[in-house]
């Protein structure tokens, strides 16, 4: 204390002297106050920082002081000085120390120091015993699945836990600091590698920073730090895609995670939960998570005799289809269904039947462009044939199968130019009761030819008659008023006036056909009193006959496989639309 006495003095006495006088010293102006304000430790602390600021050494310190006082009346004491110069080297001593450091980077320096830390051994103190890693994973984003590569991609945020018990320390010795940060690589950290990964540079995927240290002192161990490691990951990693039932896909990609160079008795794996967070995952558009689960394996291999801790982490993902329903399936059923309405339209022209000819040609031509297009969305492999693939086969061979069926029909439809009749058996097909009810009905025209040749009865053709017009017989009936009055008053029971109407307008039409046939016969009897000209119009009229009946026989084909092919394309399309939910209902009763 003595220093801190007889500075105070001289300073007092110096500034009693000056009056105050304010003294500069190299650029900051040092006050020497009045005896009843000032003292040496003041002084000291106010002008200490600049002196080491400016990075002075002692014999500055001498001159400066000098230079300050030599103004002043006040005694130099060489005594005094000394003491002084000795004050200034304790105080840069323990600076030198650290001991004006605050307690969280004392903490880190004597944690990290490398005469008590070497972060390449083993951080337990029995090496013998195996380091338990606890691992988690938050599933972030999918940002991309090739098929073709068979590959996914994804953003992770990875959670290594383990005890250092080298990492030791009392928070009472560091002002109650239970936790800190230090950089990763100045610690232990495992050589936790994602085994199936693209990218065999692990820091082009993993973006490892600190790690965060947890003291055990408060725990039952008493000794060491747990340690916690997190960090961002984007994974690109190998994925065997199953595109089997493409767009109604689901693929199982599997992360596997452990140590490259340690086995069991060195680390032991355990994740921390069985399911990886899915909390904070961005959604996708095409793919929808199932599930994502941790399952822990022990596997030997052959070249360590211990067995190593695998870490397989199970993503089940689901392709949403209606990208593909809309963009892919619904037109190319659509354009099906328009080129084969186009095959089977009946037409008369030999210009619109080459037409159907170009026109399965470029179906064919747009249906190849649509198939190549899923072909390079899906990986190409030759153990199974994917759904979507079947899909286009099977409309491809509906255009191949319908343009050479549309060939056959132009090839009929042009019999007629042969006057040559159809077969009876050919007409039984065609001319029943179920074609006519169901398919098609053949002209008027026809059916009067064929009651006039004789190729069907007139009674049989009066079966399909009314039955008042039949039991009336409509031919004999010379006066249309008494023959119209009698069938109004039959039809009196007929509920509804709609009824009413409809069945007196079928009568109606054909009470006028048969008046038109017994007409018809009349003049056949009058011409055939004229030989050569009955035999003209016979002709004619076989003539017309063959070409009616061919053309009744072309578009009742082409009635029936636009029946067929419509139906067909339309059932694939609603099995292909509905696959998902018979897929779905399968599967869960398959997992009962």
């Amino acid at each position: 204390m003595l220093p801190y006495i007889i500075l105070s003095i001289l300073v007092r006495l110096a500034g009693a002297q000056s009056g105050g006088k304010v003294l500069e010293k190299y650029g900051k102006q040092v006050q020497l106050s009045p005896p009843t304000t000032s003292s040496y430790q003041e002084w000291f602390d106010s002008n200490r920082v600049h002196s080491t600021r400016n990075n002075t050494n002692i014999e500055d310190f001498k001159t400066q002081l000098r230079r300050s006082l030599e103004n002043t009346t006040a005694a130099y004491n060489s005594t005094f000085m000394q003491q002084l110069v000795e004050e200034r080297q304790r105080y840069l001593e323990k600076l030198n120390e650290g001991q004006f450091i605050n307690d969280q980077r004392r903490l880190v320096e004597e944690l990290l120091d490398p005469n008590f830390y070497e972060k390449t051994v083993h951080p337990r103190k029995d090496y013998t015993q195996p380091t338990r890693i606890n691992l988690s994973m938050s599933l972030y984003q999918i940002l991309d699945v090739d098929e073709h590569m068979q590959s996914i991609e994804v953003n992770v945020w990875m959670v290594q836990h383990w005890y250092d018990e080298f990492l030791d320390w009392n928070p009472v010795d560091y002002g109650m600091i239970n936790r800190t940060i230090v950089p990763y690589n100045q610690i232990w950290i495992p050589d936790t590698y994602l085994y199936n990964s693209e990218e065999l540079e692990q820091k082009k995927t993993e973006s490892l920073m600190n790690a965060q240290l947890e003291t055990g002192h408060w725990s039952q161990k008493k000794n060491g730090a747990k340690v916690q490691l997190m960090f961002p990951a984007i994974y690109k990693l190998s994925c065997r895609m199953d595109v089997r039932w493409f767009p109604y896909d689901r693929q199982n990609c599997t992360f596997i995670i452990s140590s490259w160079t340690h086995d069991k008795q060195t680390i032991d794996y355990w994740p921390l939960s069985s399911q990886v967070n899915l909390g904070n995952m961005a959604r996708n558009d095409e793919w929808e998570v199932i599930s994502f689960e941790f399952v822990r394996v022990e596997e030997s291999f052959k070249c360590c005799a211990a067995p190593w801790v695998m870490l397989y982490a199970h993503l089940v993902i689901r392709r949403k289809p209606l990208y593909y329903m809309i963009n892919l399936v619904i037109p190319t059923s659509i354009i099906t269904i328009v080129a084969v309405t186009g095959f089977f339209t009946p037409t008369s022209s030999s210009s619109e039947r080459d037409e159907k000819l170009y026109l399965g040609i470029n179906t064919l031509l747009t249906m190849s462009v649509m198939m190549l297009m899923v072909c390079n969305q899906m990986p190409s492999t030759s153990t199974y044939v994917p759904l979507m693939s079947w899909y286009y086969i099977g409309i491809i061979m509906v255009i191949v199968v319908g343009t050479f069926l549309a060939t056959g029909v132009l090839a009929i439809h042009g019999q007629k130019h042969y006057n040559k009749p159809i077969s009876d058996r050919v007409r039984k097909l065609v001319y029943n009761p179920v074609v006519e009810f169901f398919i098609l009905s053949p002209p008027t025209s026809l059916i009067d030819l064929w009651t006039e040749f004789g190729v069907i009865s007139e009674q049989r053709h009066s079966t399909h008659l009314d039955p008042l017009l039949v039991q009336m017989d409509p031919v004999t009936a010379h006066d249309p008023q008494h023959f119209f009055g009698s069938i109004s008053s039959q039809m009196c029971d007929l509920q509804s006036t709609y009824s009413y109407t409809a069945r007196l307008a079928t009568i109606t039409r054909q009470y006028t056909q048969h008046a038109k046939m017994k007409a018809l016969r009349k003049n056949q009897y009058r011409m055939s009193m004229d030989t050569s000209q009955a035999r003209s119009v016979k002709k004619q009229k076989m003539q017309r006959r063959c070409s009616l009946e061919w053309e009744f026989l072309a578009n009742v084909l082409d009635r029936i496989l636009l029946t067929v092919f419509c139906g067909f394309t339309f059932a694939v399309f609603v099995i292909l639309v509905g696959f998902d939910s018979f897929f779905t209902v399968h599967t869960k009763s398959a997992h009962k």
